[in-house]
C-alpha cells in the first residue's frame, strides 16, 4: 500500500512536470542543454557554400537602401563571371523598382542561365490579414527560380527548422536550402543541425565584391547566398547555439544540414517520460533507499541521460529533450528525501521514546533505572527505601551465562513488583531498590524482611534451569535534608557494610565516617608519591636451617602530614580500586631495586605485585625498565603474586611469567592456601616459591590442623622443586617447628620487623663481620 501511494504521488509529479514542459516552462534549460550538445557536436561546413554579406560597411559604401537593382545585377554578374555554380538572393524582389534597375537585374538573371534563385516568402496581408505568398516580380521570375525562405521557431522563439516546401493557392515552392541542395530531401519540416560550424562558412562582403577585390578561387564552382547581416536591416533571427544569426546564414545552415545528411529528428518527450516513470517506480519500490544512494542514482541517471542525448544527436541526428526528465528526477529525489526525512523523524521520535524509556528503566529487567527511580521519588516522595542485594549472581553468570542471569534478575524484579511495596528499580549490578509507600515500624520491618525473603526463596525457572538466590537487605528512612539520591547512597552504604543473608541493615550516620576517611585517603594518596610522603621498608627473611639473612621483602609505608600514619591495609586496597596501584607499585619497585642494588650482598629482594597491576600495567616491561635504570640484578628479584591472581587472570599470567623468566626474575606465589587456586594452576605455571600465609603460621602448634596443612604445603613444594617461605613467624617454637617440617625460609616479627634500607645494610655488614 505504501509503495502504491508513493508511486501514485510520483506519477503525479512526473505528469505535472511534463505538462509544464509542454507549455515551455523549462525552455531555458532545454536551450542550455541543446546549445551544449550542438557545441560538443561541432563539425565543419562543406566548404561548397559562400555567403556574400551586405553588411553595415557595404551599406555605408553605397549610401542608400534599398540598393538600386543595378547593384544586385552587378553582384550577380561578377559572381557568375568568377565561376559561381549557383547564386541565391535572400532579398525581397516582390515589388518593382526603377525601370532601369529592374531591366538590369532581369538581364543579369537571364545571363545567369537559370542558375539564380530569388526569395519567396509567406506573409500576412495587411488588408485581409490572410497569408499570401510574396513572389519575385514576373520580369525576374521568368529567368530565375523562386525559393521559399520561410523558417519556423520553437515556443521560445528559436529558429530550429524550415518547411521543405511552401504551398499557397495550390502552388508549391521548395525551400531555398532544398532548391540549392538539388537532391530529394525529407518532406515536411527539416530540423537544422546547428552543430555545423557556421563560422567556417566563407564570408565575402558585398562591398569587396563590387570593388573587384575577391579572388575567383573563393567563388568558382561554389553556391553563393547573397543577403544582409546589417543590424539596421533587421533580417536577424534568434537561433540555438549562436544566439542571433542573419537570415541568409540560417538558409545556409539549412543547406549545410542537407549536404551533411544531418536533418535532425526530435524524439519528443516520451523517452523522458518513460525514464522518469522508471525512476519513480524504483524510488517507490525501494522506499528505504538511503538518501545518499538515491542522490547517486539521480546524478547517474541525469548524467547518463545527457551522455545518451549527446551521442544520439552526434551519431544519429536524434534530438532528445532532457530538461523535463531532469526536473522530474530532481523532484522525485526531493519526494524521496521528504519521505526519508519523515521516516527518519518518526524513527527518531521512536528512538527518543526508547531512549527516554531506557534512561528511566533497565533494559534487561524492565525495572526502573537508578535515575528513573530518583525521578520517580522526586514526584512521589518515599518515606523509606529498601535495597535488595542479590547474592552470588556472579556464580550464576559463570555457570549458566549472562543471558540466564539477566532472565533471573528480570524474574526477581517481577516478584518484587508483585509485592506492591512501591516502585522497584535496579540501581546497581544485582542490587534492587524499592521506594516504600509506607514508613516501616520496628514490627513491620521484620515482616518486610520475612516477606522479601519468602518472595525470593522459591527457585527461579529460567530456560530449564533452577536458579536459587539469597539476598542481603538494607534500609534508609527519609530525613528532611536527604534527597532521593542521598537516600539510595546511604542505603547502599548500609548494604556494603552490613551485607548479610538475614535481617535488615539500617543506615546509621556513623557509617559515613569510614566513607569520608576513604575519600580523604584517596585524595591525599594521589599527591603523596610526588610529595615524598611514601617510604619503602624491608622485612628480613632468613634461612630456617642456619638463620642466615637470605632475603628481604619490600613494603610501603605512608606518613601523611594531613592524615597521620596510614595503614597499608587502608590505602593499598583503595589504590587497587582506583588504579593508583600502578604508579604506587612502580614507585615501590624502583625504590626497592635502587636501595638493594647499593648493598654489598647477594640476597634476594621480594616485591609484591597485585592483580590490579597485572590488569592495568605491563609488568614485564615495567620490571625490565627498572632493572636497567637501577642496575639491580634480575636473578636476585622475586615478584610475589597473590594466589587469587591465579584464578582471576590465568591467561595473562602465562605470558607474563614467560616474559619475566626471560629476564631472569623469580616468581613467588604469595598467601598460598587462602585463595581458590588448584593444583592444575600450579602445574601449569613456572614459579619458584610458595609463601605460606601467616594465618596458618601465627597459631602454629605441633599436632594441630594448621600444622598438618603447613606440612602438606611444604611437602607439595618439595615435590614440585619449589622453595617454601613461612610468613608470620612470631615465636621461637614456631621457627623450630617450621624448620623441622623442612620449610626453607622464615619471615615475621621474631626474625625482624620492617625497617629502613639503612638498617638492612647495617645488618648485612654485621653478619659479614661475624662470619
Amino acid at each position: 500500500m505504501a509503495v502504491l501511494a508513493r508511486f501514485g504521488l510520483a506519477a503525479l509529479i512526473v505528469g505535472a512536470v511534463f505538462a509544464a514542459g509542454y507549455f515551455g516552462a523549462f525552455a531555458s534549460l532545454d536551450r542550455l542543454t541543446g546549445d551544449s550538445r550542438f557545441q560538443f557536436s561541432d563539425r565543419p561546413a562543406s566548404g561548397q557554400v559562400v555567403f556574400v554579406d551586405i553588411d553595415s560597411a557595404s551599406l555605408a559604401q553605397v549610401g542608400v537602401w534599398p540598393w538600386p537593382r543595378q547593384l544586385h545585377a552587378e553582384l550577380l554578374d561578377r559572381l557568375m563571371g568568377l565561376g559561381a555554380a549557383e547564386v541565391a538572393f535572400d532579398i525581397d524582389f516582390s515589388a518593382s523598382s526603377s525601370p532601369e534597375g529592374d531591366a538590369a537585374l532581369a538581364a543579369a538573371l537571364e545571363a545567369a542561365g537559370g542558375y539564380a534563385y530569388l526569395a519567396a516568402f509567406e506573409q500576412v496581408d495587411g488588408a485581409t490579414r490572410a497569408l499570401r505568398l510574396s513572389l519575385p516580380i514576373e520580369a525576374f521570375a521568368a529567368h530565375a527560380t523562386a525559393a521559399s525562405v520561410n523558417v519556423s521557431a520553437t515556443r521560445d522563439g528559436l529558429i530550429d527548422r524550415f518547411a521543405a516546401a511552401t504551398t499557397t493557392g495550390g502552388a508549391s515552392i521548395a525551400a531555398l536550402p532544398v532548391a540549392l541542395y538539388g537532391k530529394p530531401a525529407p518532406a515536411g519540416d527539416i530540423h537544422i543541425d546547428y552543430g555545423i560550424n557556421l563560422r567556417s562558412i566563407d564570408r565575402i562582403t558585398a562591398g569587396d565584391l563590387l570593388a573587384g577585390k575577391v579572388d575567383a578561387q573563393r567563388v568558382v564552382d561554389r553556391q553563393v547566398v547573397i543577403g544582409a547581416s546589417a543590424i539596421e536591416l533587421r533580417d536577424i533571427f534568434a537561433v540555438p547555439r549562436y544566439g542571433m544569426l542573419p537570415g541568409p546564414l540560417v538558409q545556409i545552415a539549412g543547406l549545410e544540414t542537407l549536404k551533411a545528411g544531418r536533418a535532425l529528428t526530435p524524439l519528443g518527450d516520451w523517452p523522458g517520460i518513460a525514464a522518469a516513470a522508471l525512476l519513480a517506480l524504483v524510488f517507490a519500490a525501494r522506499g528505504g533507499l538511503r538518501v545518499r544512494t538515491a542522490t547517486a542514482i539521480v546524478v547517474a541517471a541525469v548524467g547518463l541521460g545527457e551522455v545518451a542525448a549527446l551521442l544520439l544527436q552526434r551519431q544519429y541526428g536524434l534530438v532528445l529533450r532532457t530538461a523535463g526528465f531532469e526536473i522530474a528526477a530532481l523532484l522525485l529525489l526531493g519526494q524521496h528525501v521528504a519521505f526519508a526525512l519523515a521516516g527518519e523523524y518518526g524513527e527518531r521520535r521512536r528512538a527518543q521514546a526508547r531512549l527516554l524509556y531506557l534512561a528511566r528503566h533497565d533494559a534487561a529487567t524492565d525495572a526502573l533505572s537508578r535515575s528513573g527511580l530518583i525521578e520517580h521519588m522526586a514526584t512521589h516522595p518515599a518515606p523509606a527505601v529498601v535495597l535488595v542485594g542479590v547474592l552470588r549472581m556472579d556464580l550464576v553468570r559463570g555457570a549458566l551465562g549472562q543471558p540466564v542471569a539477566e532472565l533471573a534478575l528480570k524474574a526477581i524484579a517481577r516478584r518484587l513488583q508483585l509485592l506492591d511495596l512501591g516502585a522497584v528499580g535496579l540501581i546497581d549490578r544485582d542490587v534492587f531498590a524499592i521506594a516504600l509507600q509506607k514508613a516501616p515500624t520496628e514490627a513491620s520491618l521484620k515482616r518486610l524482611d520475612w516477606g522479601l525473603r519468602a518472595a525470593l526463596r522459591p527457585a527461579i525457572m529460567v530456560e530449564g534451569h533452577n536458579v536459587h538466590v539469597d539476598v542481603a537487605l538494607a534500609l534508609d528512612g527519609a530525613s528532611p535534608d536527604a534527597s532521593a539520591a542521598q537516600m539510595l547512597e546511604r542505603a547502599e552504604l548500609a548494604l556494603r557494610i552490613g551485607a548479610q543473608d538475614h535481617g535488615v541493615s539500617t543506615f546509621e550516620p556513623s557509617m559515613e565516617t569510614g566513607v569520608d576517611r576513604r575519600r580523604r585517603i584517596d585524595a591525599e594518596l594521589r599527591e603523596a608519591i610526588g610529595r615524598g610522603e611514601l617510604t619503602v621498608v624491608f622485612q628480613p627473611q632468613i634461612s630456617l636451617s642456619d638463620g642466615a639473612l637470605v632475603g628481604v621483602e619490600a613494603l610501603v609505608r605512608w606518613q601523611s602530614p594531613v592524615l597521620g600514619p596510614v595503614s597499608p591495609a587502608d590505602f593499598i586496597p583503595l589504590a587497587e580500586e582506583t588504579g593508583l596501584i600502578v604508579p604506587l607499585g612502580a614507585f615501590v619497585l624502583a625504590e626497592a631495586c635502587k636501595a638493594a642494588a647499593a648493598w654489598d650482598w647477594d640476597g634476594r629482594l621480594a616485591v609484591n605485585v597485585s592483580a590490579a597491576q597485572i590488569r592495568l600495567d605491563d609488568i614485564g616491561e615495567r620490571v625490565a625498565d627498572v632493572l636497567v635504570e637501577t642496575g639491580f640484578e634480575a636473578k636476585r628479584l622475586d615478584l610475589e603474586i597473590t594466589e587469587s591472581v591465579l584464578v582471576e587472570t590465568p591467561e595473562r599470567l602465562t605470558q607474563m611469567f614467560a616474559n619475566l623468566r626471560g629476564l631472569g626474575v623469580g616468581i613467588a606465589i604469595d598467601d598460598f592456601g587462602t585463595g581458590y587456586s588448584s593444583l592444575s594452576y600450579l602445574s601449569g605455571l613456572d614459579f619458584d616459591k610458595l609463601k605460606i600465609d601467616q594465618s596458618f603460621v601465627r597459631t602454629l602448634e605441633a599436632g594441630t590442623a594448621n600444622a598438618a596443612i603447613v606440612q602438606t604445603i611444604v611437602d607439595l613444594a618439595r615435590r614440585l622443586g619449589k622453595t617454601t617461605v613461612a610468613e608470620g613467624v612470631e615465636t621461637e617454637a614456631q621457627r623450630q617447628l617450621l624448620a623441622g617440617m623442612g620449610c626453607d625460609i622464615g619471615q615475621g616479627y621474631l626474625i625482624g620487623r620492617p625497617v629502613p634500607a639503612a638498617e638492612i645494610a647495617a645488618r648485612i655488614a654485621g653478619e659479614r663481620a661475624v662470619a
